[in-house]
């Protein structure tokens, strides 16, 4: 299953999302597939899976414990690739603002119920939520038993218009501008932009480079999605921005010539490769919020590099928990120093380093 976002770039600049629940769109990337599972399932994620089995006093912030379904968290917690069906972490994200430039967030999904507010809205009169992408995406960031950061504030920004599944640079440009904005009105809360959406393939474009520029000006780091598509990374607009994370999807498998069967991390199928990822980050199978057609919360399993932008949000919430005064540049340094080095394989560059948010305790 591919989750992907993709643009068509035509006279209007415009870029498309697509996400499995909806449709799929017609494009080079193919058809995304989904697994879905309801509030019905066995494993409940919803109520907070696993126990909290521990907090203990780490500087700043507590260590938290607690049994994962989540595979993806499973990895980023630990340095190797054999999982313990854990999820340790230092910090919550409580009072970090992650902004979700997207298709609209369930508010009301168990995994961020009471932690999303409503913010810009490029297309007004469309309805609130487009389809499921962007409420996955703020459930890797936040998810109260899915995402990185538990405790972290989403802020839903509306890029995309629902009818074409489309957004416009115009309605991603002003979504920073209003960004800035209501940054600036709660008094510089620690905060992170996240762009799951590429926007081209060939060639920068000026008004993202600088709406990039103008968030981390603001103090706000921005992480980008590599793109679900074959090509180098550094082709690929906004992740050839100055001063974008750039976030690649990772996958754990296993090497059917080895008969040890050891699990190893590669680099996702069909992710965007090259020096120009700063962080991989799982995104093969991970299981997150969804909702049906009738905006009824569900879980589902999702693909795709958007996913993978999301938990390095919610990574960047724990780190700016403790750290409120960080730059955009003090992020960028401590995910690529805390990443672990080298691990992902087929990534065609001679450094990869995968996310980790690890606490020892």
């Amino acid at each position: 299953m591919r989750i992907a976002t993709r643009t068509q770039v035509d006279k209007s600049r415009s870029l498309q999302l697509a996400a499995a629940t909806m449709l799929c769109v017609a494009s080079t990337l193919g058809c995304a597939h989904t697994a879905r599972s309801t509030m019905g399932a066995a494993s409940q994620p919803f109520a907070k899976t696993g126990a909290l089995l521990s907090a203990m006093a780490n500087g700043a912030r507590a260590i938290f414990e607690a049994k994962t379904v989540s595979l993806a968290l499973d990895r980023i917690d630990q340095r190797t690739s054999t999982l313990d069906h854990t999820y340790r972490h230092a910090g919550t994200g409580a009072g970090v603002t992650v902004y979700v430039f997207d298709g609209g967030v369930l508010s009301t999904h168990p995994e961020l119920q009471g932690r999303v507010r409503k913010g810009f809205d490029g297309f007004p009169d469309d309805p609130a939520i487009c389809n499921a992408h962007g409420t996955a995406v703020a459930g890797a960031i936040a998810g109260t038993s899915l995402g990185v950061a538990p405790d972290a504030e989403i802020v839903d920004v509306k890029m995309v218009q629902c009818e074409r599944l489309r957004g416009t640079i115009k309605a991603i440009v002003d979504g920073a501008k209003w960004t800035i904005a209501d940054h600036a009105k709660h008094g510089g809360t620690p905060a992170v932009a996240n762009w799951s959406f590429i926007a081209d393939t060939a060639a920068r474009i000026p008004a993202l480079d600088s709406a990039v520029a103008a968030l981390r000006a603001a103090g706000i780091a921005v992480v980008v999605s590599a793109g679900n598509v074959d090509v180098n990374a550094c082709r690929v607009s906004p992740g050839n921005a100055d001063g974008s994370i750039v976030v690649g999807a990772s996958a754990l498998w296993r090497d059917p010539e080895d008969p040890r069967g050891f699990t190893m991390d590669r680099r996702a199928p069909g992710t965007a490769w090259g020096p120009c990822v700063d962080v991989y980050a799982p995104g093969d199978s991970v299981l997150l919020p969804s909702l049906d057609r009738t905006l009824t919360p569900t879980v589902q399993l999702w693909n795709g590099t958007s996913m993978s932008a999301g938990y390095v949000s919610g990574a960047i919430a724990l780190f700016l928990e403790s750290n409120p005064s960080a730059s955009p540049d003090d992020v960028h340094s401590w995910i690529v120093s805390t990443a672990t080095p080298n691990v992902v394989r087929d990534a065609r560059s001679p450094m990869t380093r995968l996310l980790y948010v690890g606490a020892k305790k």
